[in-house]
């Protein structure tokens, strides 16, 4: 990417974050609390205002093996997780957004309470 880095900004609590959510994730339709886990110290996820649910699957490594859901911003808070707009821009990405926070499994249950279904592989 050339030109300036794209700023940090404030999520608000009524926007969504896409994240994807690999097949082994997935049993019987179901999402397993699992997919709710850190990589690299956070949760990664896209935010909305940057980002389609299309778009979120294609940076997939494999995108047929993967589903996308999502969370709202507001709902994450609640868990209680932190949300931060943290621009990629060594991937181009401008949507990433980290949620911060220690997923217990009281946490991933709640999450698996909060989501939508965007695309289902």
């Amino acid at each position: 990417m050339s030109g300036e880095p794209w700023p940090k900004e404030d999520v608000p609590d009524a926007d969504a974050l896409f994240m994807r959510v690999h097949r082994q994730f997935v049993v019987g339709g179901q999402l397993q609390p699992g997919a709710f886990r850190d990589q690299g110290g956070t949760m990664s996820t896209d935010w909305a205002k940057f980002s389609t649910a299309h778009q979120t699957r294609q940076r997939a490594k494999n995108p047929s093996h993967n589903s996308v859901i999502s969370l709202v911003a507001g709902a994450i808070r609640k868990v209680p997780l932190g949300v931060e707009h943290s621009p990629d821009h060594e991937l181009d990405n401008r949507a990433h957004t980290d949620v911060i926070g220690t997923k217990t499994s009281e946490v991933r249950l709640k999450l698996t309470t909060r989501f939508r279904w965007e695309i289902q592989a």
